[in-house]
């Protein structure tokens, strides 16, 4: 069974939850410990700890933080700690799981 990935997506500095595909290019979203990010995004605030062995195959999880090499999140992989906001990619694709 399929079910759609929720967003927190940020509306004049507050968090509503929709599902992850209604969000749009451009639009913010955070994401915390164990979320699935619901899109592919670029950190702009925050450093997260993310597991992305369903993408990538490895089991070790990586580092994402704002600004430099390490700082685009993938959709589908999950928020192992801490927190991060990110805008959606323009080429990004959204996540169900």
């Amino acid at each position: 069974m399929r079910t759609k990935t929720m967003a927190r997506k940020l509306v004049d500095g507050k968090e509503v939850s929709v599902p992850g595909n209604e969000l749009k290019i451009g639009e913010r979203f955070v994401c915390e410990t164990n979320d699935f990010i619901p899109a592919d995004g670029e950190i702009v605030e925050g450093i997260a700890t993310v597991d992305e062995s369903a993408i990538t195959g490895e089991s070790a999880p990586v580092v994402r933080e704002s600004g430099g090499d390490r700082s685009a999140v993938t959709g589908g992989t999950r928020v192992i700690s801490d927190r991060i906001r990110c805008p959606r990619h323009r080429r990004g694709r959204q996540f169900v799981s």
